[in-house]
């Protein structure tokens, strides 16, 4: 899954002219970003990428583990000397949450719009921290999360954290960018998978929406797609 999907991103990306990609935190894209970093540490010239965050949890710091940020440098921006000229993240730490996102959405616009954004989706049908019942209309949001975020977003801390709260980019944003990868893996995304790709759209399951959108892949190992029909 992981190769098909990074074999796919290297041959698109490498024909649009400083993309702006948009990358998700967790589990299942490990496997993808290992790929991405091994191609790019044994090519001659790193990408001339730009990169905006999908979100960020409120009240944890970049630097911080579990951070979306601090998986990024971990695992990408660091190993490829990517600087921060060229990342735009949601601070989790400001006191100005608005503006975060009003700054997050002129570094979009000021790059021509998302043309590559990859992303996971939560056994709730979450895709960032768009919950169930979330806008299909917003932009970018401050999230109030489900407990079943909550207790996930407790594998990516090294000590308990309490989350509640978190910055996304909201599904209008998604939903512009040119082209979009969606993984999943593992039996536990099998049964929202289905409700993504077989069952109506509606704002209860938003992974959803992405059934409106023209250029949409989807990338799944076979316990996640278990349950497709």
């Amino acid at each position: 899954m992981s190769h098909a999907a990074a074999e796919d991103f290297i041959e698109r990306v490498a024909r649009i002219r400083r993309p702006l990609i948009c990358l998700p935190s967790g589990r299942s894209p490990m496997s993808f970003l290992k790929i991405l970093r091994g191609h790019y540490q044994r090519a001659d010239s790193l990408p001339d990428w730009y990169f905006v965050g999908l979100d960020e949890w409120v009240g944890i710091g970049e630097h911080e583990q579990g951070s979306c940020r601090y998986f990024f440098d971990e695992h990408l921006f660091r190993p490829l000397g990517i600087g921060d000229e060229r990342v735009s993240f949601f601070n989790g730490l400001s006191e100005d949450l608005q503006a975060e996102c009003k700054r997050t959405e002129q570094f979009i616009k000021d790059h021509g719009g998302i043309d590559l954004c990859v992303l996971g989706i939560g056994t709730n049908g979450h895709l960032g921290l768009n919950e169930p019942g979330a806008d299909r209309h917003a932009a970018m949001f401050i999230s109030n999360l489900t407990s079943s975020t909550i207790e996930a977003a407790q594998a990516y801390f090294d000590r308990p954290r309490e989350v509640t709260m978190g910055v996304t980019l909201g599904l209008s944003t998604l939903l512009a960018s040119r082209h979009i990868f969606l993984l999943a893996s593992g039996q536990s995304k099998a049964e929202i998978i289905r409700k993504v790709v077989e069952e109506p759209i509606t704002s209860e399951v938003p992974g959803s929406w992405l059934q409106e959108h023209p250029s949409t892949a989807i990338y799944l190992d076979g316990a996640a797609a278990a349950s497709l029909t």
